[in-house]
Formats: structure tokens, sequence, C-alpha cells
């Protein structure tokens, strides 16, 4: 009995990982994640959400510049996302602990929680406030989920995912021997880039059209996805 007990306790943590990794639950992250980054430079103040690099050069070129204000608005989300990623490490570690749940539900859960409140906001809410929370709830999936059918990728940028796509072609075309494997991998990778565009191409629409009711359709996307999560279908 103890033994079985112990079998079923370790299973379920492997299964849920199993379903974090899954293509579908993937393609539903990363559109998200385009999204976002469409949704804050159009609409708050050309500040990316996920693109942390994009944020440093700015803030550099901002700080030359003596543009203060401007310069904190860059400043904040990254400050912002190393505080994000600290607190998906502790709901790692509390679910470790736990031996029996999983982080991926709840960051799902805080993560639609914060971006359906940030929906209601008005118009007139500093962009800087806006941008916060959202850095926020990014930086808990992009520490959260980062396999994809057995590969490393991240589901909020997609400068590392374009690196495994043009990677995979190449062996592809270059080792016979690796083919097949190669041509697999370029395959997720094709579907990981596009569905970014995809999803900051609509985040940008959305937010010229909707204004913070453009996140309705991230909320959307974060429900399919923690649907998918909770399911023993991958």
């Amino acid at each position: 009995m103890i033994v079985s007990g112990a079998a079923k306790e370790t299973s379920a943590p492997d299964a849920a990982t199993e379903r974090a990794a899954s293509l579908g639950l993937s393609v539903c992250l990363v559109t998200a994640g385009g999204f976002l980054d469409g949704y804050t430079f159009v609409g708050h103040g050309h500040v990316f959400t996920n693109a942390m690099t994009g944020n440093v050069v700015l803030l550099g070129i901002e700080m030359l510049s003596f543009e203060r204000q401007q310069a904190l608005n860059h400043l904040t989300p990254l400050l912002t996302f190393v505080v994000g990623i600290w607190a998906a490490r502790a709901l790692h570690l509390r679910a470790a602990d736990r031996g029996k749940l999983n982080p991926y539900t709840a960051v799902l859960v805080w993560e639609i929680g914060i971006l359906f409140v940030v929906s209601w906001l008005p118009v007139s809410c500093p962009d800087f406030v806006i941008t916060t929370c959202v850095v926020f709830a990014a930086s808990l999936q992009v520490q959260t989920f980062r396999t994809v059918l057995g590969h490393a990728y991240t589901s909020t940028f997609t400068t590392g995912n374009l690196r495994n796509l043009s990677e995979a072609i190449f062996d592809w075309v270059t080792h016979p021997d690796t083919r097949k494997q190669s041509k697999s991998k370029a395959r997720i990778f094709a579907v990981i880039c596009t569905c970014f565009l995809v999803g900051a191409t609509v985040g940008a629409y959305a937010t010229r059209r909707m204004g913070n009711h453009a996140l309705w359709v991230e909320l959307v996307l974060l429900m399919l996805a923690l649907e998918r999560v909770r399911t023993r279908s991958v």
C-alpha cells in the first residue's frame, strides 16, 4: 500500500509536466506571449512585456539622452521581471514541498487573475502601472513553461525559438542520418515562431480597437491553456 501510494504521488507531477510540454498548450502560451508584447508596445509606452533585451537597449538610449521618465518606463519592467521570476520559483518550491500539487495550474490562475484586473483599468491609468502588472504575469509564465515535446523553448519571446528553428532546418538539410528528428524539430519551432508572430499582430490590432479590453482575447488563450494543463489530453 505504501509503495502504490508513493507511485501514485510521483506519477501526478510527471503527468502534469507532460501536459505542460505539449504542443497544443505551447501554441496557446506562445500566441499569448506575442499578444502581450503587441499590447504593451502599441498601447502602453512602447514597452516590451517579454523582450527584456529590447527594454535594456531602450533604457540605455534614454539614459544617454537624459530622458528620465522614459528611462523609468523601461527600468520598472526589468525590476518587475526579476521579482516575477522569484515569485515563480517560490511557487515551484512550494509545489515540490507539498509533493502533490504542480505549479503549472497555479501560475496560469495567477496570470489570468492579474490580467483580468488590468483589462478593466481605465485608459487614464498610468502606463507604468499596467506594464508592471503585465510584466509580472508574463514572467511567471516564462519561468514555468520551458519545454515543448522535449525541446527547450521560451513561451513569451522568440529569439531562442528562431535559433532552434534555424538549427533544425540546417541539420535537416546537411545531416541525413538525423533528418527525421531535425524535420520534426523544424516543424515544431516553425509553428511556435509563427504563433508568436500571429499573437503580436493580433495584440497590436486589438489594442488599437479595444484598449485595455483587448486583454479579453489574451484571457481566452490563457483559459484554453489552463484547460489543457488540467486535463489528461495532450
